[in-house]
């Protein structure tokens, strides 16, 4: 199994596995009010496996901007592995449209180069379906590969990139498990959120702050600030290759 899967697996907090019946749709939870997001915000994290430093992500709302008469947030992310590991070479960028009213993506593009494999998926979200797009090239002088689907989605359906800052955005009620549905892999997958404990974490950029941390369905967990940044500090999972971690190092907002 590829390094790579397991690190972006890392960055998405996603399960796929039957829901409660006590769950709750996350969609219909409150929002936060004012918004934690904000234009200009970059946040920066290092990823280390097996407590060895791999690679650095970022995250940066890039600007908000009109398209088709709706205002959105133009989110970019990019993530790639460190000198450690130039025998392994791999690059992801993604790019998310999400709509600040109803935290919903419009549009998704995502570039993976893994070693000689090459792919990018694009994705347009229309009310109820998904145009889905991937071109594919397992080696640079191997045929092309193309896929195209339409998917039929549910109201709220997130990208691997705006489940973050759709998360970020809502009210979360210790104890409670939370199901919504997430676009990955081409597949629309039912996504189970719970929201564990309150918890003190040591951040060298922050100091000493208040999390709220999040379990999901395939037991990974992450941390975020308990507070109106609601900033994404910690994320662990374990994987087949050992333990993954993100830890943010650097927070940039716009003047």
């Amino acid at each position: 199994m590829r390094y790579a899967k397991y690190l972006i697996f890392a960055l998405l907090f996603i399960g796929n596995i039957a829901l409660s019946d006590n769950s709750l749709f996350l969609v219909d939870a409150k929002d936060i009010v004012p918004s934690p997001l904000q234009v200009g915000e970059k946040l920066t994290y290092s990823i280390s496996l097996k407590k060895l430093p791999a690679g650095k992500r970022t995250d940066w709302i890039v600007e908000e901007k009109v398209i088709n008469g709706a205002d959105v947030y133009r989110i970019q992310s990019e993530m790639k592995t460190r000198a450690l590991f130039r025998f392994y070479k791999f690059q992801n960028q993604q790019e998310t449209y999400l709509n600040p009213t109803t935290l919903s993506p419009t549009r998704f593009q995502n570039y993976v180069q893994d070693r000689k494999y090459q792919g990018i998926v694009k994705i347009n979200f229309r009310e109820g379906k998904a145009e889905y797009e991937k071109i594919s090239r397992p080696k640079p002088k191997a045929p092309e590969k193309r896929e195209t689907k339409v998917l039929e989605i549910p109201p709220g359906t997130q990208d691997e990139l705006s489940l973050i800052y759709f998360l970020r955005s809502k009210q979360l009620v210790l104890g409670e498990t939370y199901f919504f549905p997430l676009l990955v892999k081409g597949k629309v997958l039912k996504a189970t959120l719970t929201v564990e404990r309150r918890e003190f974490v040591k951040n060298k950029k922050l100091g000493n702050v208040r999390t709220i941390v999040l379990r999901t369905s395939e037991g990974g967990r992450f941390w975020i600030t308990d507070d109106k940044r609601r900033l994404p500090v910690k994320i662990e999972t374990e994987s087949k290759i050992g333990a993954i971690k993100a830890t943010l190092t650097d927070v940039e907002v716009a003047n």
